[in-house]
């Protein structure tokens, strides 16, 4: 495998580190991430280099990566061995954004139904089972149905919005750990609300991706710039998105107690700080959701989630400044030369790439070495896989989350 990241003002750098790769490795699995904050004339000559480079590209268009001066092109790139590489296209209905107080409902591109056929069940509903059960009738995708659940060691995809549908039938894979980008919102830039790229086909919608066999590798999560704003707490009733209770309290009315405590202004609540609730794992976050709304009286706190913590989760409130920084850490930046890394990064929303006007030379040229670093305002997808099984998947787009995969050379 070859990993790398390279960052240049002029696209002619990364058209040279390109050209160096392909005579290097011909007829290999070309992964590739790329920002689209240059002229439509640079964008198309490098999308041409890019799926030019094997009949078995698989990519994306990213946001350009945080820590670095916006001006300069990301490009991420992963040759890898096609004899142990799948690459797949999938095209399974995902769901729509989960909504305060709303049971979830059913998305077809094109059209809305109701994901439950007949009456509906009285009583106490488990909706996440009921849910789980509706998406993961989808076959896999085409490339992939052959694979033996136990040959696969880890899938990497860039996906529109909705991925539900394509992560839980990913479940069928359960010693895969899933790590998954949400493509970045590309309407003003291609005329598609995302881009994606198999071979020299372009997408607006679905997944493509790669089903990588059996390697070790390592999966880990990290929330930068989030800071602690409770001490941990215990789920004690929950539904769907929303958190009912914690120790038996009003969870509303325990994160502004928090938010009081720390001394946050109160005009922070809406200038776009991020506030969360992370689940906990040896003390340390291993989910975090941003939270969308809270009800002091009822107490109920609604999480961007499929789903809310179960009862018994250890869990603990977050909070992440606007003015936070997302530097980049140096085990990526600058990585043993022993391993490789593949990061999928939560970046904050630009609202142009075009006005990204900076004074940097042409001749500015970063690469990251063995690493393929991507950033996207959607954040990623992830399941972890642990001893023959995988945890649910789950979704973050706070700003400075980052998920990595890291396989030793």
């Amino acid at each position: 495998m070859h990993f790398s990241t390279v960052l240049a003002r002029s696209p002619a750098s990364i058209l040279s580190h390109l050209s160096g790769l392909s005579k290097l490795y011909p007829n290999r699995v070309l992964l590739f991430a790329l920002s689209p904050n240059v002229p439509p004339s640079d964008l198309a000559q490098l999308v041409q280099k890019l799926t030019a480079f094997s009949p078995q590209t698989i990519g994306c268009l990213s946001a350009p990566l945080p820590d670095y001066p916006h001006a300069l092109i990301s490009c991420s790139l992963a040759v890898l061995d096609s004899e142990s590489c799948i690459p797949f296209r999938s095209q399974i209905p995902g769901t729509v954004s989960p909504q305060v107080g709303r049971r979830h409902s059913f998305r077809q591109r094109g059209a809305q139904t109701d994901a439950f056929e007949g009456d509906m069940p009285t009583g106490t509903v488990d909706w996440a089972n009921v849910w789980d059960q509706s998406l993961t009738t989808n076959e896999l995708p085409t490339e992939l149905q052959t694979l033996s659940p136990d040959e696969v060691g880890s899938i990497i995809y860039f996906s529109d919005a909705a991925p539900e549908g394509l992560s839980n039938a990913l479940a069928r894979f359960p010693n895969a750990t899933k790590l998954g980008l949400f493509a970045a919102s590309t309407p003003f830039v291609t005329g598609r609300p995302v881009t994606l790229f198999q071979g020299d086909k372009i997408y607006g919608s679905g997944a493509v991706g790669v089903a990588l066999k059996s390697t070790e590798m390592r999966a880990s999560v990290q929330f930068l710039g989030m800071k602690a704003l409770s001490p941990p707490m215990t789920v004690t009733q929950s539904e769907g998105n929303l958190v009912i209770s914690l120790d038996k309290k009003n969870p509303t009315q325990l994160l502004l107690s928090a938010i009081r405590a720390s001394g946050i202004e109160s005009n922070s609540l809406k200038d776009n700080d991020e506030f969360s609730l992370a689940t906990l794992e040896a003390g340390e976050p291993h989910q975090m959701c941003s939270i969308m709304s809270g009800d002091p009286s009822r107490g109920t706190i609604a999480l961007r989630s499929m789903t809310a913590p179960s009862v018994g989760a250890p869990v603990q409130f977050f909070h992440r400044p606007k003015s936070a920084d997302a530097s980049i850490p140096r085990e990526i930046a600058q990585p043993s030369s022993s391993r490789h890394t593949l990061g999928f990064m939560a970046c904050p929303e630009l609202q142009q790439y075009a006005n990204l006007e900076e004074e940097i030379s042409d001749d500015v040229v970063v690469v990251l070495q063995d690493t393929f670093l991507a950033a996207s305002e959607g954040g990623f997808i992830l399941s972890r896989a642990r001893a023959g099984t995988s945890e649910t998947p789950w979704s973050c787009a706070i700003p400075g989350g980052l998920a990595t995969l890291t396989w030793n050379i």
